[in-house]
């Protein structure tokens, strides 16, 4: 485990579990980050083997107040149910936890799977709320906002989202899976400081990014969800490709710790 960027303030500290695209690796599984606020976590994707890290990592599901799904991609997805379990096995006293996905009907197809899994559901100490863009969550931690993507088309409304996280004085950008053309890359990051973004690096070319990227107001860059060119060997390529961004990047590892 590594420890890549701190600043100092209110603690948020943001573990990126999972770090490969669509198919786990040799050395990275699916996509799951955990963000830490003080005593209370909340974690973006789902991506198996989400609660099995969690639990690695001696997380306390209790402390998890609500998963954000950026698309409904097996990737994204895989561990929810296996989240929800950990969530159900132990609860405790004023436990909850909000699950936003991001397809209404996601919502009725996920229940079936859980009661095809034997687990007690409906259960009172979960919620599963679907997505809309704008403002989606808030407690005395925590703002979250959506914003949709094209990275899953769709002629009706946004069914693939970017995440934008803000706590006390901190914004976090979360990419999620973008389009091939990096247009929908989110608005806001190119406008506004973002402490930290964390940006897929799967599904466009990055020399394609480079010059929206350099554009932009940002701290620190987390590379995410790493595309096979990039493992191994190809991590120093990557790297030399974006040396000319103007601010620190990393690309990101299983288990690797970003504190803001």
């Amino acid at each position: 485990m590594r420890s890549s960027y701190t600043e100092t303030g209110e603690s948020m500290r943001i573990t990126t579990q999972g770090t490969s695209h669509g198919n786990h690796t040799y050395n990275r599984f699916n996509s799951s980050t955990l963000v830490e606020v003080d005593d209370v976590s909340y974690l973006i994707d789902a991506g198996a083997p989400a609660n099995g890290l969690m639990i690695r990592a001696n997380k306390e599901f209790h402390k998890l107040q609500a998963v954000f799904i950026t698309h409904m991609h097996e990737d994204h997805t895989g561990g929810l149910p296996g989240v929800i379990k950990s969530l159900l096995k132990r609860p405790q006293d004023n436990q909850h936890t909000d699950i936003f996905l991001p397809e209404e009907r996601a919502i009725s197809q996920l229940e079936g799977w859980l009661k095809a899994m034997h687990l007690k559901w409906p259960s009172s100490i979960i919620s599963l709320k679907s997505i809309e863009e704008g403002p989606i969550f808030e407690d005395d931690k925590i703002t979250m906002k959506a914003v949709g993507n094209n990275h899953i088309k769709s002629s009706n409304k946004p069914v693939s989202f970017s995440f934008i996280l803000n706590s006390s004085e901190k914004q976090v950008v979360f990419t999620g899976d973008l389009s091939q053309d990096f247009s929908d890359f989110p608005v806001i990051v190119r406008e506004e400081p973002s402490d930290i973004c964390i940006c897929e690096m799967t599904h466009f070319l990055p020399k394609t990014a480079l010059p929206i990227l350099k554009g932009c107001p940002i701290k620190y860059l987390v590379l995410n969800h790493i595309h096979d060119p990039w493992h191994g060997e190809g991590e120093e390529t990557l790297k030399e490709i974006l040396k000319s961004l103007p601010y620190p990047f990393a690309i990101a590892h299983d288990g690797d710790v970003f504190e803001i």
